[in-house]
């Protein structure tokens, strides 16, 4: 199994916490499940933050089969589609983007 994990580490201000979490789980959420060959998605919220870690505001995990999966769901034209959807409210997180991939071996 292959998760390719996105974490935004910083910050949504107070006043918009609300509508970014929204629109993470209405829009965001449902075009990732659009992916081919997606197995699940998961969000996660930061819960609570551990003395000299970075502040993750949410991290959102997704799943497929193998590494060629991934591939191809990242080179689909839904891709591009999630981008979008990320682009109307991204603007309101503060912070840095990155990624990882991991395996996990069952």
């Amino acid at each position: 199994m292959i998760i390719r994990t996105a974490v935004l580490e910083g910050e949504v201000p107070v006043a918009d916490k609300a509508h970014f979490d929204r629109e993470m789980t209405a829009t965001v959420l449902p075009a990732i499940r659009r992916y081919p060959g997606i197995r699940d998605v998961k969000l996660r919220w930061q819960a609570e933050q551990e003395a000299g870690a970075p502040p993750v505001y949410l991290t959102f995990d997704l799943y497929f089969d193998s590494l060629e999966a991934m591939h191809a769901a990242l080179a689909s034209d839904i891709r591009q589609e999630v981008r979008r959807e990320l682009g109307t409210i991204m603007p309101l997180f503060k912070g840095r983007v990155y990624h990882l991939i991991l395996r996990q071996d069952d």
